[in-house]
């Protein structure tokens, strides 16, 4: 047994899966799906409490266990799907788990510590912004790229592959180097044919959504859409805060800085809004900094003010960003091609 082990961990190497990103994304947005699931759950129902006399089962305890699965999942099963159904599972787990981090902070276990939210966003928020950094890191080496084909044949060993897949897989290899690419290609020809059932829906909406951001990307009314909601946010905090606090004292510190946010993002927002006509693309940069800003710092804050009553107010940030990023990289393009014929 000593002997097994000592194979199995040395030497330490690892390589990032060409799907890290894709992978990350599903495991934080199951993990915020979940949290705001438990959140309105338990606020409909009067917050249950599940146990008999001293006893209380807190939903921690199911996060672990699906924690568990997930990680017994990765660990035993080939191919992707088990590694998207872990990644998804684990994400639930860890929703369940974080959800509780207000008794894990304070000594008479507080569920309902308010700086629990804030802590809960920031985490999805710094989850996000790793996968973003793994989803724009440099192009992967032809290594890299031969082992993301291998990785996807390991299921379509048993399963098959659908064309599609074959065909990405083939294209990443491009046009053989040596006898090993030659090898990895011969592989995945004779891969035995799958059919494309599962992921259908998901992927038609995905695709939905990605058209209509891109066609929103390229009106003018979202942009001028953004600029209202960048430069009205001291307004909008105020009025926000009033409604769903419902006239309580905030507190001090957080919400002097939710104000001072504020006023930034208003000063970038009115910036943008007059170069929008001259310098399309300066000013949506300046509108992308302001909504960047709001979610890094902003929305922490906002989340210790308001708790889960910021969710609305987060959900608009990520919208509008989304459509201002697609903005900014549809006019790149334009951009270069308005230089070249200057030249």
């Amino acid at each position: 047994m000593a002997l097994d082990l000592s194979r199995a961990a040395a030497p330490w190497r690892a390589a990032r899966a060409g799907n890290a990103a894709r992978y990350l994304r599903a495991f934080v947005l199951a993990g915020i799906g979940t949290v705001l699931l438990i959140r309105a759950y338990l606020g409909m129902t009067g917050y249950p409490r599940l146990g008999v006399g001293g006893l209380h089962v807190a939903h921690v305890l199911w996060g672990g266990l699906l924690m568990g699965a997930a990680i017994g999942a990765a660990t035993i099963l080939y191919g992707r799907p088990a590694r998207f159904a872990a990644a998804v599972v684990g994400g639930v787990g860890f929703g369940l788990f974080l959800d509780e981090v207000g008794k894990f902070l304070t000594q008479n276990n507080d569920y309902f510590y308010r700086p629990a939210a804030s802590i809960i966003y920031l985490v999805f928020a710094l989850l996000l912004l790793l996968g973003r950094r793994l989803r724009n890191r440099t192009a992967p080496t032809r290594s890299q790229r031969r082992a993301d084909a291998l990785d996807m044949a390991l299921g379509g060993i048993v399963f098959g592959v659908t064309a599609h897949q074959r065909a990405d897989a083939i294209r990443s290899i491009g046009v053989p180097e040596n006898e090993l690419d030659r090898a990895v290609l011969h592989l995945l020809e004779a891969l035995p044919p799958g059919e494309e059932t599962a992921g259908r829906p998901w992927r038609r909406v995905a695709d939905w959504a990605r058209t209509t951001r891109d066609r929103l990307a390229r009106r003018r009314w979202p942009i001028r859409a953004a600029a209202g909601w960048i430069i009205a946010q001291p307004v909008l905090f105020l009025v926000i805060g009033a409604i769903v606090d419902g006239g309580r004292r905030r507190e001090t510190g957080p919400a002097i800085v939710a104000v001072l946010v504020a006023v930034v993002m208003t000063a970038l927002g009115i910036a943008g809004s007059i170069r929008l006509r001259r310098d399309r693309a300066a000013a949506l940069r300046w509108f992308g900094i302001a909504l960047s800003i709001d979610l890094i710092v902003g929305q922490v804050f906002k989340f210790t003010l308001s708790q889960f009553g910021a969710v609305p107010a987060l959900a608009a940030d990520l919208l509008l960003l989304s459509i201002v990023n697609a903005a900014q990289a549809a006019a790149l393009p334009t951009a270069s091609s308005t230089s070249d014929q200057a030249r």
